[in-house]
């Protein structure tokens, strides 16, 4: 008996702490007024707990918002029988409204606009619609980017702290980043520029053809490798992409890291080439493989000198030359064939000029995706993404680079709440328009958003040395992370009396469950009905400037 009352007490304490490991809330710290960090620090930090399959009676609401709540959570229950049995996939070009004497009718964006000059958005309970049949793309997740300034904000902490960053980002405990971006070499988040061939002596004339100099730079042993080896340990399935920001000079024109019209020297495009899949290699020999390359960031804007950007220029058809002659080739008769080669690594509206880089169908070939970036993007120009995927159906599009604080995003401030409505617009932008993933920028800036050669940034953790603080941006990934995993397809949604401040993007995931991610950027509460086929209504009211995600199965 004594045992029996030990053993049980024993499992009490287990439970009660694995509870409690799941359980911590956000430490706010109001900056300004509805400006709210969470703080973390050498006893505490938030956690964001494991999702957990619910029975088919019930479903979960978790919301963040303007007013400070972080990922608050709530299970309510089905209240009326399974309905809207008879689904049918509706046309492209129209969208799906609910009518009380049949499952589904189809109503026209004429009657979505009168609809929506007509009701007080205040007021009205508005519906949106979720049809599972229709399936889309196949998403591939989440993550962010191995900078040097990353790695040297985590190094500038305590062990205590490190371990906190890299959960908070790629435990089940954390955001669950399954995806990450290495630079090859340095970057404009590095504290001087440089290549893996570095020499102020470097000349066309000595370059060494078989590349016997090049070796990986002190930063990747300090600040990268380290901590990709310990994402790798904690998250499921990393896969990892690499970009160039710049190469040797002596490979350049220009004889510089910075763009300044920096082109390849032609009779180096081999050299080049050679030198991605000796990076591949050196890597390798620590353990970590790359599931993706690109063709290089920014190559269409680094025509320019944006502030100090080390940067590649290339003109469309010298990148496809150099693609089909030389990377392609070169990777695929490697030990390293079946990486995934991006290319473009640019903004959205160079889309346009991505089929003067594809014109060749040979480089086509050798071009499984499309890499584009966050800075560029609005309502207006989500076309491309369409028009892109009837181009090339065949080509996934992947997001690799997202921030806030640049000229081009607007200077923002710590604990802004818009910084959160900026990624969550862009995500769900980008996801209703055939991307498949989402990488972030920098994992850990300072608070003056940096180090940096550019101009400064806030990333979704700041680093204040002897704490940390998740900024909003933080908890709009979770929204998104947290839920959409490996292998879940976007899915049918639709608003007929939406309007541009109520977004939303669904899912199924591969175990069934059913992700609905709606931002209200209105000042004042919304409410909104989900018609799901084969489930009954859910009724929410979303707070004003919330994210709300729901899942149900």
């Amino acid at each position: 008996m004594y045992m029996s009352v030990k053993v049980l007490l024993l499992f009490y304490v287990l439970i009660r702490e694995a509870s409690f490991a799941v359980s911590q809330n956000c430490l706010a710290k109001e900056l300004e007024p509805d400006m709210v960090v969470c703080v973390c620090n050498e006893t505490y930090c938030d956690v964001l707990e494991p999702v957990k399959q619910l029975p088919p009676t019930q479903y979960a609401v978790y919301t963040s918002n303007i007013a400070g709540e972080r990922f608050s959570k709530t299970i309510a229950s089905f209240t009326r029988p399974m309905i809207y049995t008879n689904c049918t996939v509706p046309d492209s070009d129209k969208i799906c409204e609910h009518n009380v004497h049949a499952d589904y009718i189809l109503c026209s964006q004429k009657q979505k606009k009168n609809l929506h000059e007509s009701i007080d958005a205040k007021k009205v309970e508005k519906k949106i619609y979720i049809n599972p049949k229709a399936r889309f793309q196949e998403i591939f997740g989440f993550g962010g980017a191995f900078t040097d300034s990353t790695g040297i904000n985590i190094k500038n902490m305590s062990p205590e702290l490190q371990e906190y960053i890299m959960r908070s980002y790629f435990s089940d405990e954390g955001l669950e980043y399954n995806l990450g971006r290495v630079p090859m070499g340095g970057t404009d988040f590095s504290n001087h520029y440089y290549s893996y061939i570095d020499s102020d002596e470097e000349d066309l004339n000595c370059i060494d053809p078989q590349l016997r100099q090049m070796q990986l730079a002190p930063e990747d042993f300090e600040y990268k490798i380290p901590l990709i080896q310990e994402a790798i340990k904690l998250a499921k399935d990393l896969k990892l992409i690499t970009s160039t920001w710049t190469i040797p000079k002596a490979f350049k024109e220009n004889n510089l890291y910075r763009g300044s019209m920096g082109f390849v020297i032609d009779d180096l495009y081999q050299l080049l080439a050679d030198y991605y899949v000796k990076f591949l290699d050196l890597y390798l020999k620590y353990g970590i493989s790359f599931w993706g390359i690109s063709t290089g960031n920014k190559p269409f804007l680094a025509m320019a000198e944006f502030a100090g950007i080390p940067a590649i220029f290339w003109f469309p058809d010298d990148l496809g030359l150099w693609i089909r002659e030389n990377l392609g080739p070169t990777i695929r008769k490697s030990a390293f064939k079946n990486i995934k080669i991006l290319t473009l690594d640019d903004q959205r509206p160079l889309l346009e000029i991505l089929p003067k880089v594809l014109a060749n169908p040979k480089t086509l070939d050798y071009i499984d995706g499309i890499a584009l970036q966050f800075y560029f993007d609005f309502a207006n120009n989500t076309y491309l993404l369409e028009k892109t995927h009837k181009q090339y159906p065949n080509k996934f599009m992947l997001s690799v680079e997202a921030a806030v604080g640049t000229k081009y995003t607007g200077a923002a401030k710590m604990g802004d709440w818009t910084n959160a409505e900026l990624y969550a617009t862009d995500i769900i932008q980008d996801f209703n328009h055939w991307v498949t993933g989402w990488i972030d920028w920098n994992m850990v800036l300072d608070t003056k958003g940096g180090p940096t050669l550019s101009d400064p940034l806030i990333s979704p953790v700041t680093s204040n040395i002897t704490e940390f603080y998740k900024e909003p941006q933080y908890y709009a990934l979770a929204h998104f992370s947290k839920f959409i995993t490996r292998g879940s397809f976007r899915i049918y949604s639709s608003q007929c009396d939406a309007d541009n401040l109520v977004q939303q993007s669904a899912f199924q995931r591969p175990d069934g469950g059913i992700v609905v991610v709606i931002l209200n950027r209105n000042d004042f509460p919304v409410k909104r009905t989900l018609i799901n086929c084969g489930k009954s209504d859910i009724k929410l009211s979303l707070s004003a400037r919330s994210i709300t995600t729901v899942i149900y199965w």
